[in-house]
């Protein structure tokens, strides 16, 4: 029995690991089977395409290079920041686009994403750029070089008043800002307008260094006369010795302003060696370059002003004679047509904006003065009124004054007629007073306006001020009364008084004459009475005594000697501080009876000059201005 036991265990064992080799079997087919799948899953070499992602990046990158471009053309705040900003986003958003468009991974769904959100931020910021649509800012940005027409666009999205001042600049070109008066960063909330300096440009009347020029060529002194802004150059061409186009003599050196003449003497050599000249195209030259080329070759010419629209103002358009003409010198005469700039036409500027005027009047290079006024019958930013109609021709530079409509006029509360007087006075406000005595109100302050708080004061209508005297009292006689009893009874009742005297045959001395306003008088308390007490009767005038001839002595005297000055006055001047002690009367004309036309000439004197004459003796004199 123990043997078959011991058979059965070891058929179960065999049964055991033959179901153990079986499981081994099965897990390696399982194995084998899943191997596949999973090189399927990640196959070596293979590129996943996303087109909507890469479209995406494409559209971005193009996206800041748009943004770039409008930020520099459009953005005038601060163009050297639109530059560097712009650049810099062009150049990340290039790498962000190249980097996630070679990276292989087969879910970028967080790239395109992010090339969404970036998108969006250009598109923003060029519609925020072309002010399509605007980001509320409630500080003050930096005005510094920015054009004009762009700040009256800001303040009218702002709601803020602009005070234009003109000021001259080198460095900040025209009608472009200079500076403000208020702050970059303050808050809007906290002020009503901005002064800002618009630049006119170069200022003609600055003062700058000449230096010594002799021997200076033409270039060389045309480059320093246009870096200076110089503008009232005069040039003439001698025969010298000198070298031919060198400078040889100016008229001033040192300190001068930009307008003050300045005389430039060159040498053109020796003897001309020619008579005739083929004409140059001088078309584009400034006036003065033109001046500058016919003096240097001494032809004869004329300037004339005409309008014109594709030449800049100042400079030739046209001339009369055709460039490669030969010209002979000092002879034939060459028209030269200078520019006025286009003939600009006043539109109808009551029916235009400021922000419309002021881009037209920057267009036209014109200049722009705005005043405003109170008008209850235009509406506020309105035009009332132009110092130019519709339809009228000006020039470039033209002055255009526009007055603006600062809408109804309402009566505002004031705390003293004072505060009403300078409210009045600042804004141009009619006003007409009236005076009554007033026991509650204070003497001159208001006890009414004709217009209440809130009131719309119609145009060109006078506020009427009932003004108070004060209480009123009434003025006692003092007539017939000494000064002292006059003095005692004015004061007792109030008044004021000063004193002044007079004769009277009438009156005794020392009492009342008369009175500035008279007895019974109703007037402010306080006021002052002038009181005119008697001096007694006036004395007799005494005899007028025959005042004794006055005599001459004709002894003393010496000799007289006359001077020549450069003027008729100089002339007169020297001979006087020569010959001190006579008297001498000039009298000037224009030349002297031979002819003689030169300043400071003595035509004729009644004395003879270097003889011994009387200090009696009044020498006349004839002197050519």
């Amino acid at each position: 029995m123990a043997k078959k036991k011991k058979k059965d265990k070891s058929d179960d064992f065999i049964k055991i690991e033959e179901k153990v080799k079986d499981i081994k079997e099965e897990s390696k087919e399982i194995i084998k089977e899943e191997e596949p799948i999973k090189k399927m899953d990640v196959p070596r070499g293979k590129v996943y395409k996303h087109p909507f992602v890469n479209l995406i990046l494409i559209l971005t990158l193009l996206g800041s290079v748009v943004f770039f471009i409008l930020g520099l053309f459009y953005d005038k705040t601060n163009p050297m920041n639109a530059l560097i900003n712009g650049l810099i986003l062009v150049v990340f958003t290039l790498f962000f686009v190249t980097f996630s468009m070679t990276t292989n991974r087969k879910n970028k769904s967080l790239v395109g994403l992010s090339g969404l959100f970036l998108l969006g931020y250009f598109v923003y910021g060029s519609l925020m750029t072309l002010d399509i649509i605007s980001f509320p800012n409630n500080k003050v940005i930096n005005f510094t070089n920015m054009e004009l027409t762009e700040v009256i666009k800001w303040s009218e999205k702002n709601k803020i008043d602009i005070v234009q001042d003109y000021e001259y600049s080198d460095m900040i070109s025209e009608y472009h800002i200079i500076s403000q008066d208020v702050e970059v960063g303050t808050k809007i909330k906290d002020i009503d307008s901005i002064t800002v300096a618009v630049s006119e440009g170069p200022n003609p009347s600055k003062e700058v260094v000449i230096p010594n020029m002799v021997g200076w060529d033409t270039e060389r002194v045309l480059d320093f006369i246009k870096k200076n802004y110089l503008s009232n150059v005069d040039v003439e061409f001698v025969e010298s010795s000198k070298e031919a186009n060198t400078v040889i003599e100016q008229n001033k050196s040192g300190n001068m302003k930009r307008d003050d003449e300045f005389k430039i003497t060159f040498s053109y050599g020796g003897e001309l060696e020619f008579e005739e000249v083929k004409l140059k195209d001088l078309s584009g030259m400034s006036k003065f370059e033109a001046t500058f080329y016919l003096k240097q070759y001494h032809l004869n010419y004329e300037f004339e002003e005409v309008f014109s629209s594709k030449v800049k103002k100042g400079l030739v358009v046209k001339q009369s004679v055709k460039a490669g003409t030969m010209v002979k010198i000092n002879s034939d005469k060459i028209i030269v047509s200078i520019s006025k700039g286009p003939e600009i036409k006043i539109p109808n500027l009551k029916g235009m904006s400021m922000t419309d005027i002021t881009e037209w009047v920057i267009k036209n290079k014109l200049k722009l003065e705005f005043t405003d006024k109170y008008d209850d019958t235009i509406e506020e930013n309105s035009v009332i009124s132009a110092n130019y109609k519709e339809g009228e021709i000006v020039a470039e530079g033209t002055v255009i004054k526009v007055v603006i409509s600062r809408g109804k006029l309402i009566m505002q509360e004031f705390e003293s007629y004072n505060d009403f007087r300078e409210w009045a006075d600042k804004y141009g406000i009619l006003y007409e007073e009236q005076r009554e005595f007033n026991d509650s109100v204070k003497a001159g302050e208001a006890i009414k306006y004709s217009y209440k708080t809130g009131d719309t004061i119609r145009n060109n209508d006078p506020v009427v001020v009932t003004v108070s005297n004060g209480k009123s009292a009434s003025v006692p006689s003092v007539v017939g009364l000494t000064k002292a009893a006059a003095t005692t009874k004015l004061k007792n009742a109030g008044f004021g008084y000063s004193f002044v005297y007079s004769y009277s045959s009438s009156v005794a001395k020392g009492n009342v004459i008369r009175q500035s306003i008279s007895g019974g008088s109703k007037v402010a308390q306080g006021t002052t009475i002038t009181v005119t007490i008697s001096n007694g009767p006036q004395p007799a005038a005494p005899k007028p005594s025959t005042p004794a001839t006055p005599t001459c002595d004709t002894s003393k005297g010496a000799a007289f000697w006359d001077m020549s000055g450069n003027t008729g006055e100089q002339t007169y001047s020297m001979t006087k501080n020569q010959n001190p002690g006579f008297t001498i009367v000039p009298t000037y004309v224009d030349s002297c009876s031979n002819g003689n036309r030169t300043s400071g000439t003595l035509c004729s004197i009644n004395i003879t000059p270097g003889s011994w004459v009387s200090y009696c003796t009044t020498v006349r004199m004839t002197i050519v201005r």
